[in-house]
């Protein structure tokens, strides 16, 4: 793994940084290699929506140091597929809750392995529905901000033959897995949660979405219920992309047309350099 801080390799921050303190920053995680990133824009967009709504924006500098940094000198650390990690906090300074007047971001970003999903994006996976809900805020749903502790706890309770969890609010309505968004096709419609009150606006989901503009899609409020009754059930994030799902606790699923077509698109996007 390779670290740089505020665009310097190093691997520390200050222990009064307000990310460590309070979980006051957001982040991204994406897919990159040698030929790039994919998806960056999405990615770079998501960042800067979730720095306003901390109400510590980039400005157009802070903005184009950054484009800088990953197009010019991140790429010399890159040889193959990789995971690049950005994270930013609004660094040190204020009292308790309250935040500096002044704001002088930290900025870290890291280098880390690419996981290998090949065998999950053929075979699927089984998943469970987590019992340990996500939190409802509207004012915070959809940016990726360092406040996962919900998810952190959810890991800890996934078993060892489940892949990942279906995550519900404290109303029984899905909303996501743990570290990625959940998709289901029912009756020839694309069905995936509202993320209007919790949960993380994937890019991978926007790129879904976007793909299949022209299809039926439902964007709303869905139980579990309506999960189980599905035809076909796919989990889907920027690193893992399109993975069948086979089995939600003790219901089986099979791995059907509309899945398999919806992977080999995306796939198809990704290799012709769609990013």
């Amino acid at each position: 793994m390779t670290w740089f801080v505020n665009y310097t390799l190093d691997t520390s921050i200050a222990p009064a940084d307000r990310g460590l303190a309070y979980g006051d920053g957001v982040f991204e995680t994406m897919h990159a290699n040698q030929n790039g990133f994919i998806r960056l824009s999405s990615h770079l967009a998501r960042l800067y929506k979730g720095l306003e709504k901390l109400l510590m924006p980039f400005d157009a500098e802070q903005k184009e140091q950054l484009s800088y940094f990953l197009h010019t000198i991140l790429p010399d650390y890159l040889d193959s597929d990789a995971v690049v990690k950005i994270i930013v906090t609004r660094g040190q300074g204020g009292r308790g809750y309250q935040p500096p007047q002044t704001v002088t971001h930290t900025i870290i970003i890291g280098i880390l392995p690419f996981p290998d999903y090949q065998a999950e994006s053929r075979q699927g996976v089984g998943v469970s529905l987590s019992p340990i809900p996500v939190n409802a805020n509207p004012y915070l749903a959809g940016i990726k901000h360092l406040n996962r502790l919900e998810h952190v706890i959810a890991k800890q309770h996934l078993a060892l033959n489940d892949f990942e969890a279906i995550m519900l609010d404290s109303q029984g309505n899905v909303i996501e897995g743990i570290q990625s968004n959940v998709f289901w096709f029912k009756g020839g419609c694309l069905c995936t949660p509202a993320l209007d009150h919790a949960g993380v606006e994937g890019t991978y989901r926007q790129a879904i979405l976007a793909e299949m503009a022209t299809q039926t899609t439902l964007i709303e409020s869905f139980t579990a219920n309506h999960l189980l009754a599905a035809d076909e059930v796919f989990m889907a994030n920027s690193l893992m992309k399109i993975v069948p799902v086979v089995r939600i606790d003790r219901q089986t699923f099979a791995i059907g047309p509309k899945t398999k077509k919806l992977q080999s698109l995306m796939q198809a996007k990704e290799m012709h350099g769609i990013h």
